[in-house]
């Protein structure tokens, strides 16, 4: 459960599920090879993994799942459907201890950190966000803008990676704006992950939600401002410690590496990750309401600007509870999913461990 394990080719590596990505990072440091893993010091490998799996690699060589070379709990492509379940599939498919991932060369040093924005310079963020999304080609370059609500006003996070050690041109749209703190560098990429916390609150209440378009639109992004705004300027009244809407604009080709998995991801999506926090039990509700609410809102905004494919679903690992099975992975995978779940699992012994229900 916390072995990692490079082979002695050096083309792929055995990680238990009881690692955190950041500890995997550290083991790595130095070979020259690397993996599509998660993107923040927190995360653990097996939820991450299963889940799906965004990394600041996808869009070079797509999602987390999608580079097991067939070894997740033994189970591998001469076992398609259960090794289906499993790309995506989370808890329901059994007790997974390990899986074997393909590596990728890894430089010595890529160029990364985040940049703090004052609520002076949001529409500013925003509009080189778009500027990001619609103009990047390079698939070593991506950002993460997360917005942050609060009373006195939203405030920006910008996290910037590229896989390499020198600044590249796409990030030249963010070049007149003012920051309020860099610690853009250039470093390895475990000093990199390590250099900005999750912004899970510990020992808090909060939920995540989400919601993914084909593309991050000029309206698109206003809307996602005004919800940030509107809550921030209530969060007090409700015992709200955190409010994050974090936009993520990938290359549309990522999906292109898509392999048969419970998660369709062929169309590309962008997957939007709104985090709230909050302190008492008397606040659930209001704060379940204002989660499905706002993403209900931005849903609107996306289909009248024409980036809601009717085949995009919800990204799991980011996903509010109760969330169908249909609303996950569509009612074609899901079907698929029912199927394989009561053929390797007709006890529902797995559907103990809590988590969506399929």
């Amino acid at each position: 459960m916390d072995q990692v394990a490079l082979s002695a080719d050096k083309s792929s590596v055995e990680i238990g599920m009881g690692m955190t990505w950041s500890e995997v990072y550290q083991k790595l440091d130095g070979s020259g090879y690397n993996v599509v893993g998660g993107r923040t010091v927190g995360p653990g490998v097996g939820g991450f993994t299963l889940g799906g799996g965004y990394s600041w690699k996808t869009n070079q060589h797509g999602l987390s799942h999608s580079h097991s070379n067939g070894t997740i709990s033994r189970i591998d492509s001469s076992q398609p459907d259960h090794f289906f379940a499993l790309k995506g599939g989370l808890n329901r498919f059994g007790v997974v201890t390990s899986a074997e991932y393909l590596t990728h060369e890894q430089p010595d040093q890529v160029y990364g950190g985040i940049k703090l924005y004052g609520t002076d310079q949001i529409d500013a963020v925003l509009n080189a966000t778009a500027t990001f999304d619609a103009d990047n080609t390079d698939p070593k370059a991506q950002i993460i803008t997360t917005l942050q609500g609060a009373s006195t006003g939203t405030t920006a996070l910008v996290i910037f990676f590229y896989d390499g050690p020198e600044e590249p041109a796409s990030f030249s749209t963010f070049d007149n704006l003012t920051a309020t703190l860099s610690t853009v560098k250039s470093q390895t990429f475990s000093e990199f992950v390590q250099g900005f916390p999750s912004n899970i609150i510990v020992n808090a209440r909060g939920t995540f939600h989400t919601l993914s378009t084909s593309k991050l639109t000029p309206a698109f992004l206003e809307a996602v401002k005004n919800e940030t705004d509107t809550l921030g300027k209530v969060m007090a009244q409700h015992s709200g410690t955190s409010i994050s809407y974090d936009v993520e604009p990938f290359l549309k080709t990522y999906g292109e590496k898509a392999t048969d998995s419970a998660f369709p991801h062929g169309g590309s999506p962008l997957p939007l990750n709104l985090y709230f926090a909050w302190l008492l039990p008397s606040d659930d509700e209001f704060w379940y309401d204002a989660m499905r609410t706002s993403v209900q809102n931005l849903k609107n905004v996306a289909i009248q600007e024409g980036i809601y494919p009717d085949d995009f679903t919800a990204y799991p690992n980011y996903a509010i509870t109760n969330t169908t099975a249909e609303e996950l992975y569509g009612e074609t995978n899901a079907a698929r999913l029912k199927t394989i779940r009561s053929a390797v699992d007709p006890d529902a012994v797995m559907g103990l461990a809590g988590g969506f229900a399929i």
